[in-house]
């Protein structure tokens, strides 16, 4: 018998499945709401999603040390269950597909992302070969659309890619087994 489906799949999905199950899946965060750039990532095995990624902008003009324009930040990642292997494997494949789709904003030389030290120590982002950059203390936003909000101390993770990412993004960014 021959099966039409694959077994393991990454591919693009739409941002309000991506909120739908951050917000199931107990995501500390919740949904992504940020008002600018995004793209959604679902790692689904045997038809059903395990594990998302989000893309977004960075909140701030310069993060781990790259301008806005050069970098995309990891903004949200949840997996349906707590210690799911599929968590490291959705990190990879949003760390090697991400860039390519985000280029339709701009080329991406570099990808980001923060741990929030309370809750976790980013070891995610270390055991993927993403260098820690900075550490950031506890304090209250200062502007814009997130203007007094509070926010725990965190690391900030940096992935420098090879080269820039190419300007496209297939519709069917998929990976399937």
């Amino acid at each position: 018998m021959t099966n039409l489906f694959p077994l393991v799949a990454f591919d693009v999905i739409e941002d309000a499945e991506a909120d739908d199950a951050l917000t199931r899946w107990g995501h500390w965060l919740g949904p992504c709401d940020r008002p600018f750039g995004r793209q959604s990532f679902g790692l689904f095995v045997a038809g059903e999603l395990v594990s998302v990624a989000v893309s977004a902008s960075t909140v701030n003009a310069v993060c781990g040390g790259w301008p806005r324009m050069k970098v995309v930040e990891l903004a949200r990642q949840a997996s349906r269950e707590r210690g799911s292997p599929f968590t490291r494997v959705c990190v990879r494949l949003w760390r090697e597909l991400a860039p390519k789709c985000w280029a339709t904003y701009w080329p991406v030389e570099a990808v980001v992302s923060y741990a929030n030290k309370t809750r976790h120590l980013g070891d995610i982002y270390r055991f993927d070969g993403w260098t820690k950059v900075a550490d950031v203390p506890s304090g209250v936003a200062g502007g814009g659309w997130n203007r007094g909000k509070r926010y725990d101390a965190k690391s900030v993770w940096v992935f420098e890619l090879a080269k820039k990412a190419e300007t496209r993004c297939e519709s069917a960014v998929g990976i399937a087994v």
